[in-house]
């Protein structure tokens, strides 16, 4: 089918971490590892956005204890150009103009500029909301939230997503040919066949991915599901420490595995996109607009 779809890939700042967190065996050495951002241009709803990496309210929010803590574990670099907003704008696309915005989940690093959209219809799950939204101060941190990015203010933009009914075979098709232990399930975000949320769950509460039909090929935003590609294509695991971060360690390695079944079956037609790895988002940085 025809899907007029365009999507490209930005990076709204960094955080830096050893190696080793996310490939045991790496080493101490310092990696960056760039916060995704996708613009899609559908052909009827307009410029959809998925996260929304870094942003100055990050800064902001984070000069109090014990919110402090989390940008001292996580350190962020966010360089003049680097935020959304002004990258959005060096495209000559004004925020108004972002019709629809996909949080894949609530960690910061996802949802820091989510207050600059205000015209933005805003997706999400409710369990993803209720995490950071229930979560007190000293728990949201060590989960990797801040409930000041999220203000009540926003609230009456959220679409609440909660039924999930399309498994991913059915959505992907050769369903008589791929192992039916693929058990992914997929919502189609605007009934068009063309962009459809995948539930995700285990590094976040209610996290989800992205996946888009575009004219030759699918795209798979990943969000954080995995880190790097090298956990799909080498079957590498993160560091057992970043497990205590996961909202549910059984629920991540589940999804994983899924994920590494579903790039067996489908790596030739989908291009897979981890959220943190720079070696992906590098590549589809420098192809510009994909359709």
């Amino acid at each position: 089918m025809s899907t007029g779809l365009k999507i490209k890939l930005f990076e709204g700042g960094h955080c830096i971490h050893p190696g080793f967190v996310v490939k045991p065996g790496s080493g101490l050495t310092p990696r960056a590892f760039p916060a995704a951002v996708a613009l899609i241009e559908h052909p009827e709803q307009g410029f959809v956005l998925f996260d929304t990496g870094y942003h100055e309210q990050f800064f902001n929010v984070t000069r109090s204890f014990p919110e402090r803590f989390y940008a001292w574990v996580t350190p962020c670099k966010l360089k003049q150009g680097d935020c959304i907003t002004e990258q959005l704008k060096a495209e000559n696309i004004q925020l108004n103009k972002i019709n629809h915005l996909v949080l894949s989940h609530f960690h910061a690093d996802h949802i820091a500029a989510v207050s600059e959209f205000k015209a933005a219809r805003i997706h999400c799950t409710q369990a993803g909301l209720d995490s950071i939204q229930k979560s007190g101060r000293i728990n949201g941190v060590r989960k990797g939230y801040l409930k000041k990015l999220l203000p009540a203010a926003l609230l009456p933009q959220l679409k609440i997503h909660g039924d999930f009914p399309l498994p991913i075979t059915q959505v992907l098709g050769k369903m008589d040919q791929v192992s039916p232990e693929i058990s992914l399930m997929c919502c189609d975000l605007f009934n068009d066949q063309r962009l459809y949320l995948v539930a995700l769950p285990g590094h976040a509460a209610g996290q989800v991915g992205l996946l888009c039909r575009l004219e030759q090929q699918w795209v798979f935003l990943l969000a954080d599901a995995c880190w790097l590609i090298d956990s799909l294509v080498e079957n590498v695991n993160q560091h057992w420490i970043v497990n205590f971060l996961c909202d549910g360690i059984s629920e991540y390695r589940h999804t994983l595995q899924q994920l590494r079944l579903c790039y067996q079956h489908y790596h030739q037609e989908i291009e897979f996109v981890p959220s943190h790895c720079a070696e992906t988002i590098d590549k589809l940085k420098a192809k510009g607009w994909m359709q």
